[in-house]
């Protein structure tokens, strides 16, 4: 079975589609057999732009997918969505704008909070990994992606919110596990944008953000989740332009390196 996990966080602008999108890459990597299917969650449909596919061109998206859970609408299996990328292995289930008007039907649904678990369930025996982009809300785009997920990961910056929102995070996986029952088995944290802090005699003159980055490192440390931390590139920008992972726009980089160990650790960890 697939193990699901989501890129979530209650902040917004941290690099959650990005980080999505660039693991996925990676992990295709790993193994040539695995098979990884992004879900793109969000009604912004980065995901979908950022691994090559152009919403204005789909017959089908996540959209029809949740509507065919909503009683008198006329929708498709999840099935009939899932799109080839340029990455061998790599799959999308797209979404487009229309997701946003979505979540007024799935208000009216029954178990509501349960309907994405209800939809990936048919495929998750085909898939090694399934990675959820979801949306910066506490709504039920959100609810949804953490009741389908087994592990979550969550990308923070270097803003003075970023620990504020991680304690939030908590909290919030806390009271769906309440309502639900469902625990999400564990919690990952990237740095995102990392910037190292400088040294020797220029240690004194540091950057405010520099030490917030370090703040916010020790702060997670202490929270015991596991940390990574991904640097600043234009590299990544440019591989968002062509549409394509980093690990395949760039593989000898060193961002790419870093992703590795990202994925390597997903991979490894049971």
């Amino acid at each position: 079975m697939a193990k699901t996990i989501a890129f979530a966080n209650l902040k917004g602008g941290t690099g959650k589609t990005t980080i999505c999108i660039n693991i996925a890459g990676c992990l295709t990597l790993i193994r040539p057999t695995s098979r990884v299917l992004v879900v793109d969650f969000d009604p912004q449909a980065n995901a979908t732009s950022g691994l090559g596919i152009d919403e204005n061109s789909l017959e089908n998206s996540i959209y029809d997918v949740v509507l065919n859970q909503c009683q008198e609408y006329q929708g498709v299996p999840i099935t009939q969505t899932i799109l080839e990328t340029q990455i061998e292995n790599l799959h999308l289930v797209p979404s487009e704008l229309n997701l946003a008007a979505a979540s007024i039907l799935m208000q009216q649904g029954k178990d509501k909070v349960g309907i994405l678990n209800r939809i990936l369930a048919p495929i998750k025996s085909y898939y090694d990994y399934i990675l959820i982009d979801v949306p910066s809300d506490t709504g039920l785009f959100m609810l949804n992606s953490l009741r389908a997920a087994d592990e979550a990961i969550i990308p923070i910056d270097s803003s003075i919110f970023s620990l504020e929102a991680l304690e939030k995070f908590q909290i919030y996986c806390q009271d769906i596990q309440e309502m639900t029952g469902h625990k999400i088995n564990r919690f990952m944290v990237i740095f995102n944008r990392y910037t190292k802090s400088r040294t020797g005699a220029s240690q004194s003159k540091k950057s405010s953000k520099n030490s917030i980055s370090e703040e916010i490192e020790e702060g997670v440390k202490r929270m015991s989740y596991p940390l990574f931390k991904i640097p600043e590139s234009l590299l990544v920008y440019r591989s968002q332009q062509e549409g394509m992972p980093i690990s395949h726009f760039s593989p000898t980089s060193q961002i790419v390196k870093n992703y590795m160990e990202i994925a390597n650790y997903l991979s490894e960890v049971n």
